[in-house]
Formats: C-alpha cells, sequence, structure tokens
C-alpha cells in the first residue's frame, strides 16, 4: 500500500488588483475555493497512477473537513485514515494580484493535532511505500519514518516547506524530493558545494543520505541522482500558454504523487520522473490542485511525444 502521511486543507483564492501596503481594505475580482493540502494533493495524484493508497492526516469536526474527506473518499482514495481534531480543518488563504504575485496565509489548524500513531504498524510493512512532507508537526514526521524504517517500507520525503532534518533521520529515506530553492538553502545550511547546480547539489545530497535525490527545476524539467552517482534529467511538457499563478499552485504535489506512485510500482527512476514531469506540467492547466490532475489515460497519451530521460550534468 502507498501510504501519504500529510496535510489536509481548503484553499481558498483571492484575486486582486495589487496587494495592500496598510490597513485600506482591498476588494477581489475573483473568489474559488479548492481541496488542497500536501497530504491529500499527492494522495490523489498517486491514486491516478493506479496503486491502493491511503491519506493519513487530521481535519476538524467542521463541514470545510468533511467536504476535503468525502472529495478523496469519493475518488477511491482510502480515507479511513483521517482523525478528526477539535481545531478547525486547515486553510490556505492565497491573494493573486494583477502581476500574479501571491501572498499566502496559511492556517494548520487541525494539522498540528496529526500523530503518527495514526498509521498502525500491520500495514507499515516491505510492501508499504510511505510518503511524506513537512507541514505536519517534525517530530511525528521522524517518529514515523522510525518506524516505517524498521519494518522495511520505503520512504520518500518531499522537503517542502525547508526545514532542515537531522542526519539520522536523513539516512532513513530512500527518495528525497525537493524544489530548486530548497536544494539551495539545503547546500548553504550544510555547507556543500553551493554552486548553482541541480546535479551537484542533489549529487551531494544523494551521497549525504545514501538516497535518491531528485530536484524540480519549474518549467526546466528535473533531475535525479541516485546513491552510486547515475544521473537522470528530464525536460517539463510545453504547454500552449504560459500557466497563471492559480494553475501552478499544485504543480509540485502532482509530481511528487505520480514519482511515489510509478516507484511504489518498481518503475526505473529515469521512467518515473518522465511520468512525474508530464503530471506535473498537465496540472498546470487548471486553476487549484485536486482539481487539476490528469488521469493516467491523459498521462501516457502526452508521453507519447516526450522525451526519454537523458544522463544529466
Amino acid at each position: 500500500m502507498l501510504i501519504v502521511f500529510g496535510s489536509l486543507c481548503m484553499d481558498f483564492f483571492l484575486e486582486v488588483d495589487k496587494h495592500p501596503t496598510d490597513q485600506t481594505p482591498v476588494t477581489t475580482t475573483m473568489f474559488e475555493t479548492h481541496p488542497g493540502g500536501r497530504g491529500g494533493n499527492q494522495a490523489l495524484a498517486a491514486l491516478r497512477m493506479g496503486p491502493k493508497t491511503a491519506v493519513v492526516g487530521m481535519v476538524g469536526d467542521d463541514p470545510i473537513g468533511k467536504k476535503l474527506s468525502d472529495k478523496l473518499r469519493m475518488e477511491g482514495v482510502i480515507a479511513s485514515g483521517i482523525g478528526k481534531s477539535d481545531k478547525p480543518t486547515g486553510t490556505n488563504s492565497v491573494a493573486i494580484d494583477a502581476a500574479q504575485s501571491m501572498r499566502i496565509y496559511q492556517a494548520m489548524g487541525a494539522n498540528s493535532d496529526a500523530t503518527a500513531e495514526q498509521i498502525p504498524d500491520e500495514i507499515l510493512n516491505e510492501a508499504a511505500f510511505v510518503l511524506l512532507q513537512m507541514e505536519l508537526p517534525e517530530e511525528e514526521n521522524y517518529k514515523l519514518m522510525q518506524r516505517a524504517k524498521e519494518n522495511g517500507a520505503k520512504i520518500m520525503l518531499n522537503l517542502a516547506p525547508m526545514k532542515m532534518i537531522p542526519r539520522k533521520f536523513l539516512s532513513m529515506i530512500d527518495y528525497l524530493v525537493v524544489n530548486q530553492h530548497e536544494a539551495k538553502q539545503i547546500a548553504i545550511a550544510t555547507e556543500m558545494d553551493r554552486r548553482n547546480n541541480a546535479v551537484i547539489i542533489a549529487s551531494g545530497l544523494a551521497k549525504e543520505g545514501n538516497l535518491t535525490c531528485i530536484v524540480t527545476l519549474g518549467e526546466k524539467g528535473s533531475v535525479a541522482v541516485t546513491a552510486d552517482g547515475q544521473s537522470w534529467g528530464v525536460p517539463a511538457l510545453t504547454l500552449d500558454e504560459k500557466p497563471k499563478a492559480k494553475e501552478l499552485w499544485g504543480a509540485s504535489d502532482s509530481y511528487c504523487g505520480t514519482l511515489a506512485a510509478c516507484l511504489y510500482n518498481n518503475m526505473p527512476i529515469e521512467q518515473a520522473i518522465r511520468y512525474a514531469a508530464v503530471a506535473g506540467s498537465l496540472a498546470c492547466k487548471k486553476a487549484g490542485a485536486q482539481s487539476s490532475y490528469a488521469y493516467l489515460d491523459d498521462i501516457e497519451a502526452a508521453l507519447k511525444d516526450f522525451p526519454q530521460a537523458n544522463p544529466a550534468t
């Protein structure tokens, strides 16, 4: 089973002409809501690739929490691991101005009550693949990683938002996914080679943790470097129109969920990053996260004209 331990939030998008510089009220020209949270997003993206997928997290005992849980359950994600907290369901309020600059206000709410104990030991076994991010309490992530490692499960960590993790836990990870900005922050904090080269930074992280490191590069694609130094790169899928900010919102989660599903299905990393790159790009065609995620048929159709991965430098 593919198990996603992560946040569950409702995303609120507001469009404004410009962001306020004082306390003057600003009238919005658009208001939309979309189911989100990195945990829910990545679980749905993984499910679209076919594997049995469960999401584990926390929502409030409120209409928003019910809507998030019901949406994932209706899609086919196993949602029995979603607990209820006395705190309200988490939200992301995203204000976007005419220049497509975003201001993000995140209220974690019930997410802060999520615990590793919500995942029973009987499903943490050698057949399990655990996907985590950094929006839930760090100590709960580390507890889950420890148990997963002891039970032989594979572990993928999407280090978003970027936080430094102890070396002890870095060595437990099989796959580490970071974006180009997070990768550079890590390199600076750990005094690695700081040259602005994704392959060099990924190589350093792969060697440090004895893992496979994947660095996403936005419209430039992504690279993957294995612990033994093999490196691969793919571009992003070319789109007809430049995506707006609200269309870019869930692309990274689509990439991560798709990548996790491919690896869970024992696909080689050089093929897995192709599927992930296409899925992430296709998610940029619609607003929001979960509402924009492509189905496997759409991904495979786009892959017919998509280049193979090549050694990255």
